[in-house]
């Protein structure tokens, strides 16, 4: 499409980048009723003003400025007036004349180049986000400025000069105000911290400000300069602002690189929604509460809630549990027999992983460190002020142990360990979304997974391809239409089988035949879908009756999945299979894998499998899973991941989520995880000693206000360079592993 439409340009502003496969979900039908509700809104709001409509939307697929070159190119195609792409929010903000553009219409379009528009995010932009940016940006500001003024006085400025006085109060103006700008960040998250009994990286770092910036103002006021740190407490800050920031960005991108689910209803009809009441229930759609269906049929999938992926039929007056999908062509209309906040899809939404696991040991070290590092600049200055006579001088001493005693250069460099292990990750299609995730996996004993679309692949196989390959274009278009807007299995692996997009839209209704299929009427033509009188075949396809092709179907582990299950069973993990499916079909899936009777269990419902692992080890236990089913053991466990199905909630509230067909990825995301750990255990080894070094010299007398400025950035960019040196010998032994593996494979056997 992009050589078809002159957009090949593409490729060239993407460079070397790799880009993850465009999902199956994206060339799905989608429901865009959302976006034409928000347009007549926008519309009628600018009617009176004669100016352009607007309208922000979310939209998943971005991931290089390539994206939105394309997004733009398509835009101005359509005849919009203005859009803007915000790649690190995951947000499009458009600008159209109306009557000149249609909304819906460009949606459909970026959805054929794999870019899907979403309902905007209630997270997107949040209070806390854009305060840590701005704070971040005006520190930085502050402290250029307090670096600037303070730098004539090291160089020799005398202290009767004309404008010092300027000097030295516009670098205590900076330096005050970036204490009340960004100090003020980490102190109320410190004072939070201790009020609830808790001990973090805060607290040293909210130490050090506060007595850098009391003994500035002492030294400023009592004409001392060697008690002036205006220049530390603005770039200190700043660095440790920035830290922050870094850290929060990657997985903030994650966050909001998928559109909502589509499938979860507003929650505001849902809150209205009340016993006995009549919904519709669109296709594709979730069935909020237990309901009972008024119309003749229904087809509907229970896959979200005990794992099978078959469609099951419903008839009149029978019970529609809540969380399962409308897998039929068509809407459905069904009685509520239950309010929201007592359905069972409530109660599982409701649900959140838990919170970032407190780490005891830290606490204690923390404790301990303070302690010292108080004692010793108290002691310190005491035995100074005593010695020399010079109150001045005993503060200097102490002030200085507790400023160079900031964990400046830890403070810096684990959050950029943070993000280039966030980073690599992203390279094996997987994504980062809480920043725990590292310390959890590499604590873990165990690896727990559901079955359906997790293990296997969403769908089942295609066995026979070449039935696809044999018939017309016409027949092809025909069987995308037919299953384009399907959840039925048989549907969604067909339609992801035929790939591409159709030439022609096609707009004849497509309709289910209870226990029979789908078949439409075009220009006298009658395609269907249809169940096989024999078993030779799963399903056939007709053209007027006519057999036109046969499929055959069989459920598939994701790729490397046995390798990979050996792998991390070596590496001294348990493994374990928790499914809501039957027993056969578990059965079947554990043998494939080398799993004993014991490392799999069936049939289970969400409560049993988070009983299960909260009986089982949940501290040391990552659960990976995709149905909402697996929600409660999400809860249970400490760490826990999703793939990418496009129909799930769960990846918005897991650790990390993944995209790909292949299980790869976990050996190595596991080695990430150990490399992470080796660089933030080396930073901080290389934090202690500075420290130590330096507090000495403190005690000593030598630390100088101008000896802390300089070392302050040094240690900072030491530990930033190690960080770099050790994610680096990574990559190249990975490479070096790969490269042995690569050379095992092409060597031919004697046998061959």
């Amino acid at each position: 499409m992009l050589q078809q439409e002159g957009l090949e340009q593409f490729y060239d502003l993407k460079g070397g980048q790799n880009l993850p496969p465009v999902s199956p979900q994206s060339m799905r039908q989608q429901d865009y009723g959302w976006l034409e509700a928000s347009t007549l809104a926008a519309e009628a709001q600018r009617a009176d003003q004669n100016v352009a409509a607007e309208l922000t939307v979310s939209i998943q697929g971005l991931s290089c400025m390539a994206c939105i070159w394309l997004i733009e190119r398509i835009f101005a195609k359509m005849g919009g007036t203005k859009v803007s792409v915000d790649i690190s929010r995951g947000e499009l903000r458009m600008a159209w004349q109306p009557g000149k553009f249609q909304p819906v219409e460009f949606a459909r379009d970026l959805q054929r180049f794999g870019y899907l528009l979403g309902v905007p995010r209630a997270d997107a932009g949040t209070v806390t986000d854009n305060s840590l940016e701005r704070r971040t940006g005006l520190c930085g500001a502050f402290a250029m400025n307090a670096m600037a003024f303070s730098l004539p006085a090291y160089f020799g400025m005398p202290a009767d000069f004309p404008f010092a006085r300027w000097f030295d109060l516009v670098a205590a103006a900076s330096a005050t105000l970036a204490l009340f700008v960004g100090g003020s960040y980490f102190a109320t998250r410190a004072w939070h911290a201790l009020r609830a009994g808790v001990l973090h990286i805060d607290t040293p770092i909210s130490l050090g400000i506060a007595a850098a910036y009391a003994g500035s103002l002492i030294g400023w006021m009592s004409g001392e300069p060697g008690l002036k740190y205006f220049d530390f407490v603005a770039m200190f800050i700043f660095l440790m602002l920035g830290g922050r920031l870094v850290q929060q960005m990657a997985v903030a991108r994650n966050r909001r690189r998928l559109v909502r689910d589509p499938s979860i209803p507003e929650a505001d009809a849902l809150e209205a929604l009340k016993a006995g009441e009549s919904f519709i229930v669109k296709p594709g759609k979730a069935i909020p509460v237990a309901a009972k269906l008024e119309d003749a049929y229904a087809s509907i999938s229970l896959e979200w809630i005990n794992g099978e992926s078959d469609a099951c039929a419903r008839s009149s007056g029978q019970l529609l549990p809540s969380g399962a999908l409308n897998a039929g062509a068509r809407s459905f209309t069904a009685v509520a027999l239950e309010t929201w906040k007592d359905s069972t899809l409530h109660h599982l939404l409701e649900a959140r992983c838990g919170g970032e696991n407190r780490d005891l040991w830290l606490e204690k070290l923390l404790r301990g460190y303070l302690i010292v590092v108080v004692l010793a600049g108290v002691i310190g200055g005491i035995w100074w002020w005593q010695h020399s006579g010079e109150w001045t001088r005993g503060l200097q001493v102490m002030i200085s142990v507790f400023v160079v005693s900031c964990p400046c250069a830890l403070g810096v460099a684990a959050p950029l360990a943070d993000d280039i292990a966030a980073s690599r990750a992203e390279g094996h299609g997987v994504f980062v979304r809480t920043l725990g995730l590292w310390k959890k996996l590499t604590k873990l004993r165990q690896i727990v997974f559901d079955k359906t679309g997790t293990l296997t692949l969403e769908n089942p196989v295609l066995v026979n391809p070449e039935s696809l390959a044999a018939i017309d274009e016409a027949a092809r278009q025909a069987l995308r239409h037919l299953t384009s807007g399907n959840l039925h299995p048989v549907s969604r692996s067909l339609f992801d089988a035929l790939g591409g997009t159709p030439d022609q839209l096609l707009d004849a209704e497509v309709i289910e035949t209870p226990g029979q299929g789908l078949h439409f009427e075009q220009n006298g033509i009658v395609w269907a879908i249809t169940r096989p009188k024999d078993q030779s075949a799963d399903a056939v396809f007709t053209r007027n009756g006519v057999e036109a092709a046969a499929f055959r179907f069989h459920d598939a582990l994701r790729g490397e999945s046995s390798d990979e299950v050996l792998s991390l069973a070596a590496r001294g993990l348990h493994i374990s299979i928790l499914s809501g499916d039957r027993e056969a079909k578990v059965a079947d899936i554990a043998k494939q894998l080398g799993l004993s009777r014991d490392q799999w269990l069936h049939s289970l419902t969400p409560d049993e499998k988070a009983a299960w692992i909260a009986a089982h080890d949940p501290q040391g236990t990552l659960y990976i899973g995709d149905g909402a089913n697996d929600s409660l053991a999400f809860d249970a466990a400490s760490c826990a991941g999703s793939p990418v199905t496009g129909r799930s909630f769960l990846e918005h509230k897991a650790d990390f989520y993944f995209l790909g067909h292949s299980m790869r990825f976990m050996s190595c995301l596991l080695d990430i995880a150990a490399t992470h750990r080796l660089a933030v255990r080396s930073v901080f080894a290389f934090s202690v000693t500075y420290n130590i070094v330096t507090a000495i010299m403190g005690l000593m007398g030598h630390l100088s206000p101008l000896l802390a400025a300089i070392l302050m950035p040094l240690s900072s960019l030491a530990t930033l360079s190690l960080v770099a040196l050790i994610f680096r010998a990574h990559v190249e032994r990975l490479a070096s592993k790969d490269e042995t593996i690569l050379l095992a494979w092409s060597e031919p056997s004697p046998s061959s």
